[in-house]
């Protein structure tokens, strides 16, 4: 049959016009996407794993108010055979990691199984080099001596944060109106003259001077108990090295590092405290005691926490905000993952700004790279999700930060170059 060329014409001009309506009908209806013109900026995650369950993180912390949201998208591995990774150290992180670990059992159906002790940043160092522990979570990163260690030994290894916190001053002081007067406030050179011994008494003229006019006859006359930590502790590392910033006798005298020596502790007034645990218990049940531990701790206790004097001589407390702060002004490009790390948490003690909270910290994780491969395989799974799904607000527990995404990014680049 011939079809003339007007014929033909009307046919296709009717069958583009169908077209056109039915896109635009399934558009409507939701069975079709509409254009749209929307920008996208995605950081990209090399993965050679494959799995069925994909997760998108969006940061809510972004340089300025026009820029972009970064985002991770992290797929997790199904696991066939039951594997189990042993890792302890760091108090600090204990609450927030073993929610993480919960989450991620429930993910894998049991197929990873994850213990974490909270047993100190030092303990958990130790239990690394021994082998005892599959990784060590640390407040620090590797001390001198045991990167030493570990170099001397060959064996691979790297270093990444995981969080971020900060470290509160908690006090019991019965006599002290929270209500009326707010949070004591306290400044890096007092506290420091504290734990020395110089200052003996609540109602010393240099604590009372801190107060506002109002609240400083408030104060007792009554000893101060310095509580502090009695195991190698990463909370005592940064606790010391703000108290090293703020008191150049401290520095000369006692210095910074997991375990110090505390001249409270030759006045009869010193108490040890074992994990953030022990020093919250005591602060707890000791009238008139000082102490310090994460802020989760304290919050979960009811114990006050102090409103610290900051380097711009501004009184603030560790609020998200006020952390987050003293990160983005002390961030700076991370090393090499396998080199030492010694001088990274200085960048964020006692930072400028007003608004900046001078206890900040980024606590560490610590592994060798030649785990056996199942169990290598589970620590990137656990750990890329918990760079990525993992810092989600609805996975982050009170007292807690997620990292800005360029650390994050920075991590999640090291585990999966380091790791292979």
């Amino acid at each position: 049959m011939q079809i003339d060329k007007t014929s033909l014409t009307l046919f296709i001009v009717i069958l583009i016009i169908v077209g056109v309506i039915a896109y635009y009908v399934g558009a409507s209806s939701g069975g079709i996407s509409a254009p749209s013109k929307v920008e996208t900026i995605t950081i990209s995650i090399p993965t050679t794993i494959t799995t069925p369950i994909t997760y998108t993180y969006t940061s809510v912390m972004t340089t300025s108010a026009t820029s972009a949201t970064p985002s991770f998208t992290y797929t997790i591995p199904q696991f066939t055979t039951q594997v189990t990774l042993n890792g302890g150290g760091s108090s600090f992180i204990n609450p927030q990691m073993q929610s993480w670990i919960s989450v991620f059992k429930d993910l894998t159906k049991g197929m990873v199984i994850i213990n974490y002790q909270s047993i100190g940043s030092g303990a958990g160092q130790k239990g690394l080099l021994d082998g005892s522990l599959d990784f060590a979570g640390s407040d620090i990163p590797l001390t001198k001596d045991n990167y030493e260690k570990i170099k001397m030994s060959g064996r691979g290894f790297i270093q990444f944060p995981v969080i971020a916190g900060s470290v509160a001053i908690i006090y019991n002081i019965p006599e002290w109106d929270n209500q009326r007067c707010g949070p004591l406030r306290l400044s890096g050179e007092v506290v420091a003259k504290i734990y020395l011994g110089e200052i003996e008494y609540w109602d010393d003229p240099q604590i009372k001077s801190l107060q506002t006019p109002e609240c400083q006859n408030i104060l007792p006359h009554q000893k101060i108990i310095g509580v502090h930590r009695s195991d190698g502790s990463g909370t005592t590392a940064l606790t010391t090295m703000w108290l090293s910033k703020t008191y150049p006798k401290w520095n000369q005298t006692v210095g910074y590092g997991l375990v110090v020596n505390w001249p409270i502790d030759q006045t009869g007034r010193g108490i040890g405290g074992k994990g953030s645990e022990g020093v919250t218990a005591a602060v707890k049940s000791t009238k008139y005691s000082i102490g310090y531990v994460e802020p989760n701790y304290a919050e979960r206790e009811g114990i006050p926490i102090a409103a610290l004097r900051n380097k711009d001589g501004y009184f603030v407390l560790p609020t998200n905000e006020n952390v987050i702060e003293a990160l983005k002004r002390g961030a700076k490009e991370l090393p090499p993952p396998d080199q030492y790390w010694g001088d990274v948490p200085l960048l964020f003690i006692y930072q400028d700004g007003p608004k900046t909270y001078p206890i900040v910290g980024t606590p560490f994780i610590i592994v060798y790279t030649d785990l056996p491969k199942d169990k290598r395989e589970a620590f990137k799974a656990f750990f890329i999700w918990v760079l990525t799904e993992g810092q989600n607000s609805r996975y982050i527990l009170s007292g807690y930060i997620p990292l800005p995404p360029e650390l994050a990014g920075k991590a999640i680049e090291y585990i999966n170059t380091y790791m292979k």
